[in-house]
């Protein structure tokens, strides 16, 4: 098996150091260096529900998907996502703010989730909290990335390897 980087297995041990921290502001005994940090998006994150999987059906361009995956925590109307760095905001600051505006997920999840009205992304170096908000009325539409990402990999010639891997048994 091989080994996991440095870099997943703090991200791993900081999301799971949220996740206890909600349950129970008590419950570590052994903290990690970052307890602070991850106290802090505890705090923001107690009495939601914690790592819901969720999925939706869409049609685009006449081809059915099945969108899913796992919010790390949905509270009023509000899908969180934890999110770990191991560089220093400090060092990428000028780089943090719409960081995440071209990602598909929180289009996805909002889709998904036809309640919540936006998505927040909670991202910690360990020492800073960085978060990015997107409302659901200034969200991209999850069915634009979709046809956008068949008509890419189509001029490039891999759309039957992407159905082999990825097509519904």
């Amino acid at each position: 098996m091989a080994e996991v980087p440095e870099a997943i297995q703090n991200g791993i041990l900081f999301e799971n150091a949220v996740y206890a921290l909600a349950a129970d502001p008590n419950s570590l005994k052994v903290f990690p260096p970052w307890k602070q940090a991850a106290s802090k998006i505890a705090d923001i994150i107690r009495g939601g529900q914690i790592q819901v999987k969720v999925q939706r059906e869409i049609v685009v361009d006449g081809d059915a998907y099945l969108i899913y995956g796992i919010c790390d925590a949905i509270k009023a109307g509000t899908i969180f996502d934890v999110k770990f760095s191991n560089n220093s905001f400090t060092k990428e600051a000028v780089n943090m703010a719409g960081k995440y505006l071209e990602s598909p997920q929180h289009p996805a999840y909002l889709y998904c989730v036809p309640e919540a009205l936006r998505f927040i992304y909670l991202c910690s170096d360990g020492e800073e909290l960085y978060t990015e908000e997107y409302r659901r009325s200034n969200t991209s539409n999850i069915a634009d990335f979709i046809h956008n990402f068949r008509q890419d990999i189509r001029s490039q010639g891999l759309e039957q390897i992407y159905l082999e891997k990825w097509g519904a048994k």
